[in-house]
């Protein structure tokens, strides 16, 4: 199950982890949990990225992959990697969008970045998830991010979502996505 309009696109090939919306101690929120698993769970929009907006979630990695690492290709995995898909005239199309991943991650430093090992369009950027599995609230600036990693203005936001992968580790992950919102301060 998905919240309403959202989509689930498999990676590469590989099955989609399961999704569910689970109710729990007056809390809802999204869990995606998989082993060897890969998909985008996103939602299409069509925002122009203002100066002074943010993304924001609260979310929660109650299992990491044992053994990701996002330095390595070969351990390339993780929990979860909160995205926003700039636009391009096609969303999860044949070329992919410039994306910008804030990604849970593994043994790596905070605050690691780099490029995707897949193409240059994608960029990896680590975001500690609270510690010892409870629930946290994350704020990033994508605009920013997108200026310093790219080194031009973005344009329109195209979606934004939640990607789990676990093919290359074949580990067991778990993440809560409990709100996940674009807006003003």
């Amino acid at each position: 199950a998905l919240p309403p309009s959202w989509t689930v696109r498999a990676v590469r090939g590989a099955q989609a982890p399961a999704s569910r919306v689970v109710d729990s101690a007056g809390l809802r929120f999204l869990r995606i949990e998989g082993r060897g698993r890969a998909a985008w769970f996103g939602r299409r929009l069509a925002l122009e990225p203002a100066a002074d907006a943010r993304l924001r979630w609260r979310w929660r990695i109650p299992v990491a992959p044992a053994g990701a690492d996002l330095r390595d290709k070969a351990t390339d995995d993780a929990a979860a990697r909160i995205f926003v898909a700039f636009d391009t005239p096609t969303f999860f199309g044949a070329r992919p969008p410039r994306t910008l991943f804030y990604t849970s991650g593994g043994a790596e430093p905070d605050g690691y970045a780099r490029a995707s090992f897949v193409s240059g369009a994608l960029h990896v950027i680590r975001i500690a998830p609270p510690p010892g599995g409870g629930w946290g609230d994350v704020v990033v600036d994508p605009v920013a991010d997108y200026r310093r990693l790219f080194g031009e203005a973005p344009p329109r936001i195209a979606g934004i979502g939640v990607l789990q992968d676990t093919e290359q580790t074949g580990a067991m992950a778990v993440a809560d996505l409990a709100a996940l919102g674009w807006g003003a301060p």
